[in-house]
């Protein structure tokens, strides 16, 4: 059987094929961004204290546009610190596309798309306060809350929720068995009862109030009432007036200098008055003075005993009936004489009186 030979015309159109696909397939590539032929790309690097589902292929954002992705997640050297950060991320971005945006003042957190969704890391814009970053250089990063903390703060929530839940599951039952004063409320009847009583004098006493019975009407409706207290008004704001213009003590009271001046005057001398007492308390209490020495001289009040017991002896004596006072105060006998000698003088005077003629004698002589 004769071998068919392979021209040079199907040579070139096959090649040309392969060719054709090749190209096609590296322009998808490009523009998916899985090959970076036609892009200027970049190479930084971050660090963070855990990856927490963060992987290859992962989204890169700055400010929230896609702007390349996570090319490696490994570990670095084994840190010296604490603080110090074991995971190292190496991340392809898009120069063209970010330009001189990430500086020196830039920050990579690690976020994620929804609750539940991819790990992304979120690169913050710079400032002009800081500088470029080249390319191979590390970002600062921020760790953000995990995934652990974020379903521990979510299941806390869930335990209030169940709490609060059963709160209101035991109220309703509360509530269904009449139990507690809003159960009583609703499941007494003779709540109810007393309620509709309540609301029906409360018509009624209303309903008086509009057709003028009692206190409360005739306040309400009388229109004496209102004219009474008007013209109580109309007075209260004459007597103002009347303040304001000085009239009357009052109005001068208020209004005039002179009474102003006069009273100012008298507070003043009264406290004069209250100074000169609070000097004469303190020459009192100091002993001097009259009166000081009689309250501080121990000497006059010695005497003053003394004379109050020569007192206290002479009226005992008298009480006693000695001395001739004593005598007079408690001997009968010596009372009696001076009640005769009493009525001798009167009889003596009455009879001089009735006839002086006799007492009194003029004898007139001639040489």
């Amino acid at each position: 059987m004769a071998r068919s030979k392979t021209t040079l015309s199907e040579l070139r159109v096959g090649l040309l094929a392969v060719a054709t696909l090749v190209i096609l397939i590296v322009f998808i590539l490009s523009v998916t961004g899985d090959i970076s032929l036609f892009r200027d790309t970049r190479t930084l690097r971050t660090k963070f204290n855990a990856a927490e589902g963060l992987k290859s292929g992962d989204e890169v954002r700055l400010a929230g546009k896609r702007i390349g992705k996570v090319e490696s997640v490994d570990f670095g050297e084994v840190p010296e610190k604490a603080t110090d950060k074991p995971i190292v991320v190496t991340m392809s971005i898009d120069g063209k596309e970010v330009g001189d945006r990430i500086r020196s003042d830039s920050l990579a957190v690690l976020a994620q798309q929804g609750f539940l969704g991819d790990r992304v890391i979120d690169i913050t814009p710079g400032t002009r306060s800081g500088e470029p970053l080249p390319d191979g250089a590390e970002i600062r990063s921020a760790d953000n809350a995990g995934l652990a903390q974020v379903f521990q703060g979510a299941n806390d929530i869930l335990v209030v929720f169940n709490t609060v839940g059963e709160q209101v599951k035991q109220l309703i039952d509360n509530l269904n068995r009449g139990e507690g004063t809003l159960g009583r409320l609703l499941r007494d009847d003779a709540i109810y009862v007393n309620l509709n009583r309540t609301v029906l004098e409360s018509q009624q006493l209303i309903r008086r109030i509009q057709q003028g019975e009692g206190t409360i009407a005739k306040f309400l409706n009388d229109p004496t009432l209102y004219n009474d207290l008007r013209g109580a008004t109309t007075q209260l704001q004459s007597i103002a007036a009347d303040l304001r213009a000085g009239k009357g003590t009052a109005g001068k009271l208020l209004t005039d200098d002179a009474v102003y001046e006069q009273t100012r005057q008298t507070i003043a001398r009264a406290n004069a008055a209250i100074e000169k007492l609070d000097r004469i308390t303190g020459d009192v209490e100091a002993g001097r003075g009259s009166l000081g020495k009689f309250i501080k001289d121990e000497k006059l009040h010695d005497d003053l005993q003394a004379t109050v017991t020569s007192v206290r002896t002479i009226s005992q004596s008298l009480e006693r009936g000695e001395g001739t006072a004593g005598l007079f105060l408690k001997d009968a006998k010596f009372y009696n004489n001076a009640n005769e000698v009493s009525s001798e003088l009167v009889k003596l005077l009455y009879d001089f009186r009735q006839n002086p003629k006799k007492y009194l004698s003029v004898k007139v002589s001639i040489f």
